[in-house]
């Protein structure tokens, strides 16, 4: 068999997909190595898979320029020594780090994050057997499909303004990368890629400007997407693309709950069994202070029910603290173990986030979705609705009354449930059939004919 060299960001919802994928291609026999920049090793290892620490991708690369007094003074050293800031610039990349370990662990396959593109670039110029990883639906223009950005839900009569987006779309995204090039002097991170490409031999037709995210998207590498295909809109897909269905691990350890919280938990879900009561849980990535106004609302929604129970994250507000000063069927927590509390949600209340959507779709838990309005979000919340496995809602404009009756709606109307139990259904046949593992099988075998 062989052995997969697993690359992600290690942020928190693909860090968690990729569990799923190594303990898979582990059962299927494969050797799989876990691979991030950003520090990942307890949590992986905690899980009983190998680990690999990476170099930390940059962002944006160190800048160099003296802190002269003056602004003109800044611009002159940039242009006096932009062969040199090019250079430095490049090496901010650590490519010979990344050489150094490909060369050291010799993988037969990679699956690659498809935003770590130092990694797709070395691994494709070096001969390396490379596979996308994506978390999300399409990123590609397809006939009837809007940008993944966009909370624009497709039918016939707006297919012609779908078009005009996209057109509208590309010219935003070609203006602010050529404005990140001028301004940086061609030493963006997408510039420096774009150069190492060519230095290193990378066919360049392979990359495509403008995509999101940026800087650059990739025309026929082969993309594995950990979404399903039973809630994508209806469109034709794009060659070499694989829908592999959510990555959820069940399994998964959690370093960061404390026995406290989960006896706390495990209370709750006693007093909603005996009391035959519905649970909503709440979820946000991050807790500004929009978002802290906005869960208030739903607080206020879930008070004046007492067949409701409400488990919401409340960052930065210890459990006891916050404790005091809910009702009764409120119940705050500073971090709360997903899995775990949907394996017991009958609603879930999220931010569109494609790796609480594919939980919700493990445990069958219908959705009340308040678009963060970040990355894919909006477009994921325009897939659950337009599938109808829950609700799209607006947090800028829904006040209580209606966050109530939108619980109510998910809660109580039956088609939500039967829908998402179809989409399931298909998501564990997919798993049941091996799917990943055979698409993995497949592409080994091409490597060594």
């Amino acid at each position: 068999m062989a052995h997969i060299l697993l690359v992600t960001t290690g942020l928190r919802g693909i860090l968690h997909a990729g569990y799923e994928i190594i303990a898979r291609l582990e059962a299927a026999g494969h050797r799989v190595t876990y691979a991030c920049p950003k520090e990942r090793r307890e949590e992986v290892e905690a899980q009983g898979f190998t680990y690999e620490q990476l170099p930390e991708v940059l962002a944006q690369p160190v800048n160099r320029t003296p802190d002269f007094p003056k602004r003109w003074q800044r611009i002159l050293y940039s242009i006096t020594h932009f062969k040199k800031r090019r250079k430095d610039a490049l090496a901010d990349l650590k490519i010979d780090s990344i050489i150094t370990t490909l060369q050291r662990l010799q993988p037969d396959l990679l699956l690659i994050d498809t935003e770590l593109h130092e990694y797709i670039i070395t691994s494709v110029s070096l001969d390396y057997q490379a596979i996308i990883l994506s978390p999300w639906f399409t990123m590609w223009e397809a006939e009837g499909v809007p940008p993944l950005q966009s909370n624009i839900i497709p039918n016939e009569d707006n297919r012609v303004s779908i078009r005009q987006l996209w057109q509208q779309t590309r010219r935003k995204r070609r203006k602010m990368i050529w404005r990140q090039k001028i301004f940086s002097l061609f030493a963006d991170r997408g510039s420096l890629l774009e150069m190492y490409a060519r230095q290193s031999g990378f066919p360049m037709k392979e990359l495509l400007p403008y995509q999101w995210p940026a800087p650059f998207g990739y025309r026929t590498l082969p993309v594995l997407s950990m979404t399903p295909w039973e809630l994508e809109f209806p469109h034709t897909a794009r060659p070499n693309l694989h829908y592999i269905g959510p990555m959820v691990y069940e399994q998964r350890k959690d370093t960061k709950t404390t026995t406290h919280t989960k006896e706390r938990l495990q209370r709750i879900f006693e007093e909603k069994k005996q009391n035959g009561q519905k649970l909503i849980y709440c979820s946000f990535t991050t807790m500004r202070a929009s978002d802290n106004a906005f869960s208030e609302k739903i607080i206020e929604a879930v008070a004046g029910h007492p067949d409701w129970i409400l488990i919401i994250g409340h960052g930065g507000i210890s459990d006891d603290e916050s404790s005091k000063n809910t009702p009764r069927n409120v119940y705050t927590f500073d971090w709360i173990p997903q899995l775990y509390v949907l394996k017991h949600a009958d609603c879930s209340i999220n931010h569109g986030g494609i790796h609480t959507i594919n939980e919700c779709i493990h445990f069958r838990v219908p959705m009340l979705v308040y678009s963060g309005q970040k990355s894919d979000q909006d477009g994921c919340a325009a897939r659950v609705h337009y599938h109808q496995v829950g609700i799209r809602a607006d947090k800028d404009k829904d006040d209580v009354s209606t966050i109530r009756r939108n619980i109510e709606m998910v809660l109580s109307n039956p088609l939500f449930k039967k829908n998402l139990a179809a989409v399931h259904d298909k998501y564990l046949a997919q798993k049941q059939d091996k799917t990943l593992e055979r698409l993995i099988k497949n592409f080994v075998e091409a490597e060594q004919k």
